[in-house]
């Protein structure tokens, strides 16, 4: 098996993570992390989504419900070491019809999602409770041995233990995302994310079994002003956003009052609106970011 090496950085046996995280709610997390993965997938690089919050929106997005879900194993059991991540990760996928039978769905190729389940909202305790569970996401990338190209994390709304555990993986060549709505209250709340951050990297310098330095490599603006959408405080947080974060600032997404249909249909934004505004900017950011068409 051979990987483009951007995707193995320093050698390492495990892909890129790109960690969607900031503590606030309903920031646009999931909408940013499925539509990436999905742009990726399907232009021809292999992704796992990883669904790390308990309100379950990127496993509804790919394809699973509880009842979709009943009698599987979700992230929480391979957070506690009851399941491997082979057992867990299944192949994404939306739906089409009715029922929970096959055909009522249709497979996304090269993405996988680890579904989540109401129990991971118990994730930090059980980290606090059994100390070796903090290392669960360093025993899966130390054991990983595929070909996919970004574990995507979409993270609740916190900075608890169980995002810990895995922002101690990351690296420079990683990236932590912040994906938030352009208001300004979203904005500011960045500063704590970065306060966080530091907060992580000095905890674990000096240590050898993990690298220790999560970076906020990219950040996320969404639902920025378009010609018919000219909501002031958009263009005040656009404005708070370049100044502050320029560097890092990916291209805009802009607004789309058709976005939020993603969670009614159960599907994936780039593949249920495929010629929105944010669908054609999510492709305009993967392009930016380097994931070109491969059957191009």
């Amino acid at each position: 098996m051979t990987v483009d090496p951007r995707f193995r950085p320093k050698g390492r046996n495990w892909p890129l993570i790109w960690a969607f995280l900031i503590e606030c709610g309903g920031s646009t997390k999931t909408s940013s992390a499925t539509s990436m993965a999905v742009t990726a997938a399907l232009r021809g690089y292999p992704g796992v989504v990883f669904d790390l919050d308990s309100n379950m929106s990127s496993s509804l997005i790919l394809g699973y419900d509880e009842t979709a879900l009943k009698g599987k194993k979700t992230a929480y059991d391979l957070l506690r070491g009851d399941a491997t991540f082979d057992e867990v990760a299944l192949p994404a996928r939306f739906r089409i019809g009715d029922g929970y039978d096959e055909d009522a769905f249709a497979p996304i190729p090269n993405l996988r999602v680890v579904p989540s389940s109401a129990t991971m909202a118990g994730a930090d305790t059980a980290i606090a409770e059994d100390v070796d569970r903090n290392d669960w996401f360093v025993e899966l990338c130390r054991g990983y041995a595929g070909d996919d190209t970004v574990f995507y994390m979409d993270f609740p709304a916190s900075y608890g233990k169980m995002p810990y555990s895995v922002l101690r993986m990351l690296d420079e060549d990683d990236s932590v995302i912040p994906s938030i709505k352009a208001d300004p209250k979203d904005v500011k709340m960045v500063a704590r994310l970065v306060d966080e951050l530091e907060r992580v990297r000095s905890k674990n310098r000096g240590r050898m079994s993990v690298p220790g330095r999560p970076t906020l490599n990219h950040m996320l603006l969404t639902g920025t002003p378009t010609p018919t959408y000219k909501e002031a405080a958009a263009r005040r947080a656009a404005e708070l956003a370049q100044a502050k974060y320029g560097s890092v600032l990916l291209p805009y997404v802009r607004y789309s009052a058709d976005a939020k249909k993603l969670y009614e249909d159960e599907c994936p934004l780039p593949i249920l609106l495929p010629n929105s505004a944010p669908s054609v900017d999510y492709r305009k950011i993967m392009t930016h970011l380097g994931f070109v068409d491969l059957a191009a």
